[in-house]
């Protein structure tokens, strides 16, 4: 219905924008006597718009039309509101209607996130270079978010090793510094968010100088840096500090 609105009132002020354009005058729509023919060809350009654009669309993520619009009516009813930001090629294949369509958009899935996980390493491995050229002596702190860049750290060429995504807090928390010295000698790959920064990337470097975090570890990626807040639905808050999840 909200989309039904939209284009109503797209399909008037396209009209009045091609009554405009015909006549110096100010339009209105009682005044002109080809009213409907200006009103049907807004309602064909903005079909045409709306067909080009979820082309364009279903191609962005290799689906053809039909696809496209099944994902919409799937988005227009419980699964947009379960899901709000469902990517289509999840949201088709949660919804499959059989065994075959489920295979098909689980394969497309495989090929869409492997060309992306493809640029996102190649970005990355600039950005590494890139620190390491303008600030070899520092140690990268990333991004202020809870969610650590990747579920997967590449150790070499091929391989995959799960990694712990642990969260500390600077100020009065032993245990953390603890936790942290103890996993960095077991050579865990980890990302570390760190709750009470309030967004200074010097108060996280002072806290890995001080419990020896490596800084050509971190160089490497093998471990990161993060500033990190409390997060009151997942149970992360600064007083149930530290915590370890294997991801």
């Amino acid at each position: 219905m909200r989309n039904l609105k939209r284009s109503v009132v797209s399909v008037v002020t396209v009209a009045m924008a091609l009554l405009g354009s015909q006549s110096g005058a100010e339009p209105t729509l009682e005044r002109r006597s080809d009213a409907s023919a200006v009103i049907q060809e807004a309602q064909q350009m903005l079909e045409s718009e709306r067909i080009r654009t979820r082309t364009e669309q279903a191609e962005a993520w290799k689906l053809n039309e039909r696809d496209w619009e099944r994902y919409e009516t799937l988005m227009e009813g419980p699964r947009g509101i379960w899901s709000p930001n469902l990517d289509p090629i999840t949201a088709l294949g949660v919804e499959a209607r059989s065994p075959e369509e489920r295979r098909r958009y689980a394969e497309l899935l495989v090929e869409v996130e492997r060309a992306r996980t493809e640029r996102e390493l190649a970005f990355q491995r600039a950005y590494d270079k890139a620190w390491q050229r303008l600030y070899s002596d520092e140690m990268p702190v990333n991004e202020f978010t809870l969610r650590p860049r990747s579920a997967f750290h590449f150790a070499d060429e091929g391989s995959l090793q799960a990694r712990l995504t642990v969260y500390v807090a600077v100020e009065a928390c032993e245990r953390c510094d603890s936790t942290v010295s103890e996993l960095i000698a077991q050579g865990a790959q980890m990302d570390i968010f760190v709750l009470d920064t309030g967004g200074d990337d010097a108060v996280i470097r002072d806290w890995a100088r001080r419990v020896d975090v490596p800084a050509a570890r971190v160089r490497a990626r093998d471990i990161t840096l993060n500033h990190g807040e409390p997060n009151l639905e997942q149970g992360i808050t600064v007083g149930s500090l530290p915590q370890v999840y294997p991801r």
